[in-house]
């Protein structure tokens, strides 16, 4: 079926599935989140390259506020919410501006921001600590006032989750309503906090200065009204930051969770911030997170190509296992057909899915371990369904003292489920002694030469759609799941060596469909070695067949280790594979004329430090007025065989798209614009367009695009180009991506 065809049978399916939506909506797997932390912003940005060839979607960064201990400090330990570094006094991660400017070059790489919002806590320093009171505490919240000695804190001597002090981190009283001009302006203003008199540690806060309008909104300038249906409030105006006059902020009186508030509305509009991950959310008060919620509602300045804007997104630590716990922190009820109606967009991190994989996958062996993981995750407790309605999945992150076992079977099996997940990062750049943040996966950003991880995420990018489907239930140390008209995924936790040979039915693939193996563990030496007679026991392709009225295939799964030629015991902890169905081919990529020079990335680091801190990704360097982008696929043949031919792998349809969304073709106009589409951003190819699939016929295979450089800025460009298999009407997209990164450096 032709792509157009393809395009109207899905407009079709979804105006049918408007009025059913429970039937026809198929489960997703968006891009997955990439926690990176103990990077500067400059690093990051360098490396932009690397994530987006990585495939990521949304970069998480660790709290950005200036710490109480010091400028090496994590940054958990708050002391101004407002100051995110100065070229005189960066943080650890760099100054305001360069923030700012990543998150430019992310967003021009279709890359959301997330960063560590921190509402629970202050820092360590207190009215015990020497001089600090008279300093002025911390800027934004009152220390000590003279009718309540805790101020705008809790007492040190207070008790329970919502009240005590974390780690011995001063706790903030939401729920007081103490007000004050928070970020005080003009001196003299008997509405100001209180102001410090004596410094201390080198600070003192809460100063009057006419520099803190910019923290404030323009009040008239760009004004919604808001109906909040949790307190019944109508009418609620939410003035926008002045972005061209930051100096039009006008000061307000506020308690302390409007001053939180006003931080978060700061972030998302002001630095680019796309989305907040809610620090310690497990002891605050819920009615704080309904106003963070109230703060970021419909203040995402980025315009999408239909002319809307992104919902802010938030997600939640909350430590605890228990779903009565987690899920009340779950909150998605925008109706984007009443704007005028507070929503949330809110989720949390999937705790009782981590301490079930922890629980089970730490060792190899664990009997029964995927009958206690399957049904473990948040969305289940939710809805009954594995469709990622609740839980942001993870199995590391910055407070894990050490990975599981058999940590990249838990990854597999995260990466390819539906809903949100998040690969964790640790880039070493201060040192690699630090006890805290923890180590996180040294191949994660591994683009150069790729990496068992980047061809999962890659995997979970072009195969990581359609209902999620069991297919094996897991009593002997194998599970496996399919993603509905997509994707095979089979994880083993046994603890010997080899592999098991089962036969999965009811497949949702018709019979005779190749399925290739994406993890590269089939073709891995390491996990899977040529024996003997020049086979190998993993398959890299196997086939559909019809039995008994439904579909089949045969299979091995791979345990977390294998027997070498030489009979020794090779411990390699990767007992998955994901077999998907073939996607268009080509030898060469991408290919483009006129580049002036390649900019080689760095793919072999050789301590943790470069590994985190040098570009692996290459730069193609483009100095003339045009260039051509060009694709060539092939005619599929799988392992090179004609017995393994593949025509709907041939593809019906390339697309190309530069950075976020650029009119490539000239037509004046971006060609698809419809938000959560994989057609979203992209054009068609019209210097040359001749898929192999082509109506009733065959083209050569070939696209060409010229494009015009004086369109586009100076600066870092990033190219896709995914070329589409042919699908059955109503099966889920799946794709090859092809990508590159360019310089355009033209004379002015």
């Amino acid at each position: 079926m032709s792509f157009s065809t393809r395009l109207w049978a899905l407009v079709l399916l979804f105006a049918i599935a408007v009025l059913c939506l429970p039937a026809f909506a198929q489960d997703q797997s968006p891009p997955p989140i990439l926690q990176w932390f103990e990077s500067s912003y400059r690093t990051v940005e360098e490396r932009t390259p690397d994530v987006f060839l990585a495939g990521y979607g949304f970069v998480w960064l660790p709290p950005p506020y200036r710490a109480d201990q010091g400028n090496l400090s994590v940054g958990y330990d708050v002391y101004d919410r407002f100051d995110l570094g100065t070229p005189d006094r960066p943080t650890l991660y760099g100054t305001e501006d360069g923030l700012k400017s990543l998150a430019r070059t992310l967003h021009r790489a279709d890359i959301s921001l997330h960063v560590d919002f921190v509402i629970n806590h202050n820092g360590f320093s207190n009215l015990s600590t020497r001089d600090f009171a008279r300093a002025g505490g911390y800027p934004g919240l009152a220390l000590t006032l003279p009718n309540d000695i805790d101020g705008d804190f809790h007492s040190a001597f207070a008790q329970g989750v919502d009240y005590e002090r974390l780690q011995n981190l001063i706790d903030i009283a939401h729920e007081k309503n103490h007000r004050f001009i928070r970020s005080p302006v003009d001196a003299g203003d008997a509405r100001n906090i209180r102001a410090g008199t004596v410094p201390a540690f080198g600070r003192m806060a809460n100063v009057p200065n006419p520099e803190n309008r910019r923290f404030y909104a323009d009040i008239g300038h760009n004004t919604i009204f808001l109906f909040d249906p949790r307190t019944g409030e109508r009418g609620i105006p939410v003035h926008a930051f002045n972005i061209e006059n930051p100096m039009a902020g006008d000061p307000v009186v506020e308690n302390d969770t409007g001053y939180l508030m006003r931080n978060a509305q700061w972030l998302i509009q002001v630095v680019g911030v796309d989305g907040l991950r809610i620090d310690a959310a497990k002891h605050v008060q819920g009615f704080v997170l309904d106003y963070i919620d109230r703060s970021v509602y419909r203040q995402n300045p980025r315009k999408l190509l239909d002319g809307s804007h992104p919902d802010v997104f938030t997600y939640t630590e909350v430590y605890d296992a228990n779903p009565a716990v987690l899920l009340p922190h779950v909150k998605k009820n925008i109706n984007h057909a009443d704007p005028g109606r507070i929503g949330g967009n809110r989720d949390t991190l999937d705790f009782k899915m981590y301490f079930s994989l922890k629980d089970n996958l730490e060792h190899k062996g664990q009997p029964d371990a995927w009958k206690r993981i399957k049904d473990a995750a948040l969305d289940v407790s939710d809805d009954g369904l594995h469709n990622g309605s609740a839980g942001v999945t993870f199995t590391q992150n910055h407070d894990v003292f050490k990975p599981f076992e058999l940590a990249d079977v838990a990854q597999a099996y995260t990466l390819m489920m539906p809903g949100n997940t998040v690969v964790y990062f640790n880039g070493h750049e201060f040192g690699d002694n630090r006890e805290f943040p923890k180590a996180g996966r040294d191949d994660a950003l591994s683009v150069g030469r790729g990496s068992f991880l980047t061809r999962l995420v890659r995997a979970r990018n072009t195969h990581g759609r359609g209902n999620y489907a069991e297919r094996w239930d897991g009593t002997d140390g194998l599970f496996a799941f399919e993603r509905q008209g997509s994707s095979l995924v089979l994880l083993s936790n046994r603890g010997d060596a080899g592999f098991d040979s089962r036969t999965l039915t009811n497949l949702s693939f018709r019979p005779g469909t190749l399925l290739v193996e994406l993890s590269g563990n089939a073709n891995d030496n390491s996990v899977n070695p040529v024996r003997g007679g020049g086979g190998r026991d993993i398959p890299q392709v196997i086939r559909v067949f019809r039995e008994d009225g439904v579909s089949k295939a045969n299979v091995r799964f791979q345990r977390p280790a294998t027997t070498g030629n030489s009979g020794q015991f090779i411990n390699h902890g990767r007992g998955v594979l994901v077999y998907g169905l073939a996607t268009p081919q080509s030898n060469n990529g991408i290919e483009l004329t006129n580049v002036a020079e390649v900019r080689a990335g760095k793919t072999n680091p050789t301590n943790n430090r470069e590994n985190g801190t040098q570009r692996q990704a290459d730069i193609s360097v483009i100095r003339e007025d045009s260039f051509e982008i060009r694709l060539r696929t092939q005619p599929v043949k799988l392992l090179g065989s004609n017995a393994l031919r593949d025509v709907d792998a041939d593809g019906d349809e390339a697309l190309l798209r530069i950075d976020d969304g650029v009119d490539v073709n000239g037509n004046g106009k971006v060609d698809f614009t419809k938000p959560g589409t994989t057609e979203y951003a992209f054009e068609k190819f019209v210097t040359k367009h001749s898929p192999l699939l082509r109506g009733g016929g065959r083209g050569d295979g070939e696209f060409r695009q010229r494009v015009d450089t004086t369109k586009l800025a100076p600066g870092l460009h990033f190219l896709t180009v995914r070329a589409y298999r042919r699908q059955p009407p109503g099966s889920p997209a799946v794709f090859s991506d092809f990508k590159k990164v360019i310089l355009i450096e033209r004379a002015q």
